[in-house]
């Protein structure tokens, strides 16, 4: 097949779960033999124009002039806005010159108006919604973002996408609940290369944390601060060691000198998979009170690992976490920290129950692989061709 990935950020400079999951995918689509270009954000002023990565060939939209990336993330999140309407005429202008079979986009975090440029030219095109947005996406998200993710969602009612794949049964629920056709929606998990993630030959030190995740407000990796400030002040010593960029990273810098917790609480910022992969092994535990997830991949990316894992109880997790067992998921409004520490010093005091909730995460991890995320993928797009 000869397919046109679109995506608003690059899959090259990083970015989130979705960015990862199409990162994966893509790779292996062209290890499969598929012809891959993808089109996508030049969020990072250093990508190149056009190039060639592990057999895709990738083509990066200049969405704002190089001199706006000089002023903190705006750049980063304007080129995500633009990308929409600045990448309409080149869709078209590819879709005029060449002949794709189909058409992937992956919504991170949400439509762009290829779907218009699709339906003009006659090719099919199966859309990769990571997560179902109501208004409370107004709580973690900026006004402009919850907005236009609110707005263009109904994308996906409005236009027939040929196909569109959810990671979780819950968010396909949502999506038939919202008045998208059930034959239409296809659930298909995010992966884990999960026989990269335990090393070990990396030892585990008592009382480190670990969370993984882009810095934003809705990850409130400031709670899980404030949960090693209590646990800390409690008599246990806990570390936390903080894997991820983002808008948020100097605010949470702050809270933790102003909680006196340097040393204690380690914002190590971007880190490439190698290095995240030491930090999970690192670690004792994994945790993570994030407000909203489309699936939830680092939580099965520390049970690769071998991680207990202490979340907040999100749906999307259940169709391969239980409470319990894989760890402990908090059901509470955020706003406190008790239930969080609790359940993090429960683990740290039960070393049989820790090392059995080790094993059966990793074997939990197992049943999920990107080669099989990626037969799925392509049974999907293969049936939108016949």
């Amino acid at each position: 097949m000869k397919l046109l990935y679109v995506n608003n950020t690059s899959f090259l400079s990083g970015g989130g779960g979705g960015e990862e999951r199409a990162n994966e995918i893509t790779k292996r689509l062209a290890a499969n033999g598929h012809e891959v270009t993808v089109l996508a954000g030049k969020t990072d002023p250093e990508l190149p124009n056009e190039t060639v990565d592990q057999g895709r060939r990738f083509r990066h939209v200049t969405c704002v002039p190089v001199f706006v990336f000089k002023y903190g993330s705006l750049g980063y999140f304007l080129s995500r806005y633009l990308f929409a309407f600045v990448s309409l005429p080149i869709v078209i202008g590819l879709l005029y010159r060449e002949e794709f079979d189909a058409i992937a986009e992956t919504m991170t975090p949400y439509p762009t108006f290829v779907v218009l440029a699709a339906k003009l030219f006659g090719v099919p095109i199966v859309a990769t919604r990571h997560e179902f947005f109501d208004r409370s996406c107004y709580d973690v998200y900026d006004p402009l973002t919850a907005t236009i993710q609110l707005t263009v969602q109904n994308f996906l009612r409005i236009f027939e996408y040929n196909a569109i794949v959810v990671p979780a049964t819950h968010v396909k629920q949502q999506f038939v609940d919202y008045g998208v056709p059930e034959e239409r929606l296809t659930v298909i998990p995010n992966g884990v290369e999960y026989e990269r993630y335990r090393r070990p030959a990396i030892e585990s030190e008592p009382g480190r944390l670990v969370v993984v995740g882009r810095l934003t407000k809705r990850k409130r990796q400031d709670r899980l601060v404030r949960v090693v400030r209590r646990l800390r002040d409690e008599g246990s010593d806990v570390r936390l060691d903080v894997a991820g960029d983002g808008p948020a990273r100097e605010r949470l810098e702050q809270m933790v000198e102003e909680l006196d917790l340097d040393g204690c609480v380690t914002v190590h910022g971007f880190v490439d998979e190698e290095r995240k992969i030491e930090l999970l092994n690192r670690a004792e535990l994994f945790v993570f009170a994030s407000t909203q997830e489309g699936f939830g991949i680092v939580l099965l990316e520390a049970m690769a690992a071998g991680l207990p894992v202490v979340a907040k109880r999100l749906p999307v997790y259940e169709d391969f976490f239980v409470d319990g067992e894989n760890g402990y998921l908090i059901q509470d409004d955020g706003s406190g920290t008790d239930e969080f520490a609790d359940a993090i010093q429960q683990l740290l005091d039960a070393p049989a129950i820790e090392e059995e909730t080790k094993a059966r995460n990793m074997r939990t991890a197992e049943h999920y692989s990107w080669n099989a995320v990626t037969d799925q993928t392509e049974a999907v797009l293969a049936a939108t061709i016949a």
